[in-house]
Formats: C-alpha cells, structure tokens, sequence
C-alpha cells in the first residue's frame, strides 16, 4: 500500500512538472539514521558494555564492573556464557552483538583458565577487554595469534578505559573524564597546599 501510494505520488508530479522525479540524496545512510531516531526515543544511548562472564559465581565482579561504568554514564548489559561449556552458544551470541548498531565493547569477565577472552576477541568485531574476577590471572594473556583482547585488572580502571574508548561517540563520557581529572588535580593541589 504504501509503495503503491509513493508511486502514484511520484506519477503525478512528473505529469505536472514534465520531467523525471529525482529521488534525493540521503544525508545519512539508513542505518545512521536509524540509530539517530532510537537514540532520540531514549532506546540507545549510543555505546554498550557487553559484561560476558564465564559462570554465574562471576555475579559479585558483574555488580561490581555495572557499578564502575554506571560512573561514567555507560550503560551495560550482562550475559553468562562459557567458552569452555557453551563454545556454540558464545558464538552466536557474539554474532548477534557483531550486527549491533550501536558501537559495543566487550568485557570478559572469567576466571581460571580463561578461554572467553580469547573466544570473544576472535569471533567479535569489537574489542574485548579482560578483567578476570580472581585477580591477576595471566592465562587470558598468552592467547594465540587473532584473539587480540587487552587487559586490565581493576574495574575502577577497566571502567575508565571503557569511557576513553566511547568519547568519541558519546560527549558526555567526555565531559565525566574531563570533570573526573580535574577533580583530581583540585584535591592534590589542597593536599599540597596543606603541607
């Protein structure tokens, strides 16, 4: 109905003015404009942290990591996967999230021998960054060629990163990291005042 409708519309103007109609151009793609107007509806907020832990006993570092980016204004979302017993799963989920419109980040958050790091940064078209709930844990460090996740042992740092990632797509991050340093600043300099 509605091409029909279009059509017709078309038809008649090129009866009145007697020349071809010209679709225009498109000013962004549809996908872009699409984000635009679900951004705009409060539906995204224009960047993700995609939480992946490795068992449900990673529940307290999830909360924890939430809390750290819930700082910086980032919104995240948590998902319980197991590369080592659910590798299928893993991927398809990771599949699904690589066809996000909106830009994500990857945190993996899983201990012992950490086979979702490597998973992730494999199959996903965006970064993965481990922070593993058992402390310092290298095995998501020695991943083989093509699994290219970083590292970053607190949450309070993990958080930061991820805001230093999103500044580009999301001003207010920016404007929370800026705030943030100079805050900082402000309280050494008292301190030294003080001495």
């Amino acid at each position: 109905v509605v091409v029909e409708c279009a059509y017709r519309y078309v038809k008649v103007c090129e009866r009145i003015t007697g020349q071809d109609f010209v679709f225009p151009e498109p000013k962004v793609s549809p996908q872009e404009r699409v984000v635009e107007n679900l951004t705009a509806a409060g539906m995204l907020q224009g960047c993700c942290a995609l939480i992946f832990a490795g068992s449900d006993s990673d529940a307290p570092h999830i909360e924890k990591l939430k809390g750290e980016l819930k700082k910086y204004g980032i919104p995240s979302k948590a998902r319980i996967c197991s590369a080592h017993k659910q590798p299928s799963t893993l991927e398809k989920v990771l599949a699904l999230y690589n066809q996000s419109a909106e830009p994500c980040l990857i945190v993996a958050c899983a201990g012992g021998t950490d086979a979702l790091s490597g998973t992730a940064s494999f199959h996903s078209v965006w970064p993965v960054v481990s922070c593993p709930p058992d402390g310092w844990n290298e095995s998501c460090l020695k991943n083989p060629p093509l699994s290219s996740n970083a590292y970053i042992l607190k949450p309070s740092n993990l958080a930061r990163f991820v805001a230093q990632h999103f500044t580009c797509v999301v001003p207010s991050i920016k404007s929370r990291l800026a705030e943030e340093v100079q805050a900082k600043v402000r309280k050494l300099e008292k301190a030294d005042a003080g001495m």
